[in-house]
């Protein structure tokens, strides 16, 4: 396992390099670098908890991003974005929307051969296991002479005394050689860093090996301790190695499993093209699916949207663009994106349109709502992600919109979610609760009616780019900003003409860890000048919050 205080970070704004891969790899110099995506141009240096902290979530989003795209091929077998994929060494070759081939090489050996030695082995079956045994098995005594203890008193000075062997033997289920502890100890280790829940079998005996063989303040993932317990855990498998006589097939695959983890890095012989690496070569497809992602979890009155993910295990996609491409469009709304010249339409996708009511950066928060008017009664917390709690009235006076709050928590269906009764709700995803939250504090707040909603409609365009892009011309920049202005211009055919339409670059930014807001627009006096003749915004989104979303929304 490699150490992330000694990974070389790799900004895209001071790398030589035009690639947007983002993951792990060796330079031509044989250095382990971490390439880090755009807008992360503040991301703290030197800083062991926030380099592993990045390094698991990437970790965990490149698992999703596979995961679903397995998943949407699994929903539905017609072409759709993602839908080419073939199997090459550790990775995934396929192609996005664009039919821009993308590479992705998620099983990072290390990690990957561990947890599927854990998933495939069921630890409380495993009976027949290896150690120490009393049993003296005299054909093979002439292998033990080395731990022989000679007597010597009297007239015994030919007399040898061996009190165990290394012999198979039968144990009781549930108990469990020092193998079976270490690896317990790595896994235990590894979710608690992926944010995975732990079997208590699997707590308990990590737990027991933590207390034979490490101090209190040892962790596998702890700056400070980091070093001293990889050398503590390879002492410990080298021992086993050498006193475990009988190794069968179960023993072999824990043996590898933990070996790769301790002394592997990353199998990168070659840092070019063929060589192998962790990490995704066109890291905008994955920013496109978190976007998406936290878009749907957070606005409500969605219009348009190309894409095709699957969002808390439903296919989003319920309609089809020229009969082809699959997209999310509202049910009354007649999709007006296209071009028509000499009889033909020549379709057009935007990422995203959206009534700009629901965004959550759009009005200042309320919480007075939940202090004065509705209450909130928290009674367990799932790890932070999932809650249990109670609704009361307090102002009676308000009760409609209590018992629309109380709807809206109903109507979200969420899976895992217990409903009891009108006020009382169970494992419900702690995101969804602030947004439903902020639903009613800005309906509350600016008291806005339907037909005010529909007059402010916003498109967003997903760009994976750094923000100097935006600031100068150049040939993608003039055709970027060429499609923004005709996807407005075809919804404007169909409105009224006193719809305001709003349109938004979206890319990625790194702000600190105290920022709450999804994010910023801009100064737009910095910008290009087409882009303020236009009214065109760009807006810093908080990658951080966006991947918590995208993450928890399965």
């Amino acid at each position: 396992m490699f150490n992330f205080k000694t990974l070389k970070l790799i900004r895209p704004y001071d790398s030589k390099s035009k690639s947007s891969f983002v993951g792990i790899r060796r330079n031509k110099n044989g250095e382990v670098e971490f390439r880090l995506p755009h807008g992360f141009d503040d991301f703290p240096e030197n800083d062991f908890e926030a380099t592993k902290d990045l390094f698991f979530k990437m970790y965990r989003t490149f698992q999703k991003f596979e995961r679903d795209d397995w998943r949407q091929n699994s929903l539905d077998t017609r072409p759709a974005g993602k839908d080419q994929i073939e199997k090459e060494n550790d990775g995934y070759r396929f192609k996005n929307k664009e039919d821009t081939e993308v590479v992705l090489y998620s099983k990072i050996a290390l990690i990957e051969n561990l947890l599927d030695v854990y998933r495939d082995l069921a630890l409380d079956q495993m009976e027949r296991r290896i150690g120490a045994d009393e049993k003296i098995d005299y054909s093979k005594i002439d292998h033990y002479l080395d731990r022989a203890i000679y007597l010597t008193n009297g007239n015994d000075k030919n007399v040898i005394y061996i009190d165990e062997m290394d012999l198979p033997r039968q144990t009781l289920r549930y108990e469990s050689t020092t193998l079976i502890d270490l690896f317990c100890f790595i896994v235990c280790e590894l979710q608690n860093e992926l944010a995975e829940d732990i079997e208590p079998r699997v707590q308990e005996l990590a737990h027991r090996f933590s207390e034979q063989h490490l101090s209190h303040e040892e962790s596998l993932f702890n700056e400070e301790t980091f070093e001293t317990t990889i050398r503590t855990l390879k002492g410990v498998l080298d021992d086993i190695d050498k006193r475990t006589a009988y190794k069968d097939e179960d023993y072999w695959r824990l043996y590898e499993a933990i070996e790769t983890f301790l002394y592997g890095e990353l199998d990168m012989e070659k840092p070019d093209e063929l060589g192998t690496f962790w990490g995704i070569s066109n890291f905008s497809s994955v920013w496109e699916d978190m976007c998406v992602s936290y878009s749907f979890a957070t606005f409500s009155k969605i219009i348009y949207a190309d894409t095709n993910i699957v969002f808390n295990g439903k296919r989003v996609a319920n309609a089809t663009s020229a009969g082809y491409f699959p997209i999310y469009k509202k049910e009354d709304f007649d999709d007006s994106f296209f071009i028509e010249f000499r009889g033909k339409r020549r379709w057009l996708r935007p990422d995203f349109v959206y009534d700009v009511i629901e965004s959550s950066n759009e009005f200042d928060e309320c919480d007075w709502i939940f202090d004065e008017i509705i209450q909130i009664i928290p009674k367990s917390n799932h790890r932070g992600i999932r809650v249990d709690f109670d609704v009361k009235l307090i102002d009676k006076t308000k009760s409609k919109m209590y018992k629309a709050f109380c709807l809206n928590l109903k109507k979200s269906d969420m899976n895992g979610v217990r409903c009891i009764g009108e006020n009382s709700f169970k494992n419900y995803p702690k995101l969804e609760l602030e947004k439903q939250k902020k639903f009613i504090q800005n309906v509350h707040k600016n008291k806005i009616n339907q037909t005010e909603l529909e007059r402010k409609i916003r498109f967003l365009d997903w760009k994976y780019m750094d923000l100097k892009c935006f600031i100068q011309a150049n040939e993608k920049l003039e055709t970027d900003v060429t499609k923004q202005l005709c996807y407005e211009f075809t919804l404007r055919n169909l409105k009224s003409s006193e719809t305001k339409i709003e349109s938004q670059f979206v890319i990625p930014w790194v702000y600190n860890e105290t920022a709450k807001d999804i994010g910023d627009v801009v100064d737009s006096k910095i910008l290009y000048s087409r882009l303020i003749e236009n009214k065109i915004e760009v807006f810093k989104a908080n990658f951080s919050k966006i991947q918590e979303i995208y993450l928890t929304h399965d």
